[in-house]
């Protein structure tokens, strides 16, 4: 397909690994038109400076304006008091009501108001394989079959699956890009102190280990609190069997972070 005929609707987080992908996109593909949506669960780290806004500042050095888009009718925390229990590994509610709704419902809007022309559309996500077994499972391109109707064509394309933490982080090093400071120091490649997680998702994700739950605590309380006075009301816990409370209460058995990649080693010099 010539890629006079593709429009691309990249996914940035604010994330490293969006941010490495719509980099690495911006390289490979100078000339194909971009559109850059961000999806607010409304559960998304605001200090010091919102996940949105880092973001959009990110896409702005493209030359690209950042398209945020919303659930109308819930944000994460209600739609888990109103259910009653929080979302699953196997049932992320939060992933398909939050993020890719929302992201499909305005690219259906940008054909309909003509923002959209092109009839091949490649929604691209940053998502890589060595971040979990689950995900080296997926498949990094898809036909989209419900949203390609009407002689429009929609793929499903992880650009980045095969990269690695270090490809990641040595790639955005190179180009001289900032990681949002909630990242540990050792992504940082400017100096940036006084991060503390290895994933940029959710402030209190389904996902997140004990030793992330404690930095979290110490980092963003109102976060936790939130979460945690949620467990109590609806009386089912984020992590299996134990509240945040009691994760706190215990002794630190778990000190490993979000995910199974290990840290990489920084070169002696920024790559800028």
């Amino acid at each position: 397909m010539k890629h006079s005929e593709i429009a691309l609707v990249i996914n940035l987080s604010g994330g490293k690994d969006s941010q490495y992908m719509l980099e690495v996109l911006c390289d490979l593909y100078p000339d194909v038109e971009k559109h850059v949506v961000y999806a607010d669960t409304g559960f998304e780290h605001v200090n010091p400076v919102s996940a949105e806004e880092w973001a959009r500042q990110h896409a702005a050095k493209h030359g690209l304006v950042l398209h945020a888009v919303r659930n109308p009718n819930k944000t994460y925390l209600e739609m888990v008091e109103t259910r009653g229990m929080f979302p699953g590994a196997g049932t992320r509610q939060c992933t398909s009501d939050l993020k890719r709704g929302p992201i499909q419902t305005w690219t259906r809007q940008a054909v309909r108001s003509g923002l959209i022309t092109k009839k091949i559309i490649v929604n691209c996500i940053g998502i890589r394989a060595a971040e979990s077994p689950q995900r080296a499972k997926q498949k990094p391109l898809k036909r989209d079959r419900v949203m390609s109707k009407n002689g429009r064509i929609v793929w499903n394309w992880m650009p980045i699956f095969k990269a690695t933490l270090t490809d990641v982080l040595h790639g955005l090093w190179r180009r001289g890009v900032a990681l949002h400071p909630v990242y540990i120091p050792a992504y940082h490649m400017d100096g940036t102190k006084g991060g503390y997680l290895r994933r940029l998702a959710c402030r209190v994700c389904i996902f997140s280990t004990d030793a992330d739950i404690r930095a979290i605590y110490e980092h963003d309380r109102a976060a936790f609190d939130a979460v945690s006075e949620l467990e109590q009301r609806i009386d089912f816990t984020m992590k299996n069997g134990k509240s945040l409370v009691q994760i706190m209460a215990a002794t630190p058995t778990d000190t490993k972070q979000y995910g199974s990649e290990e840290l990489i080693d920084q070169p002696d010099q920024p790559c800028m």
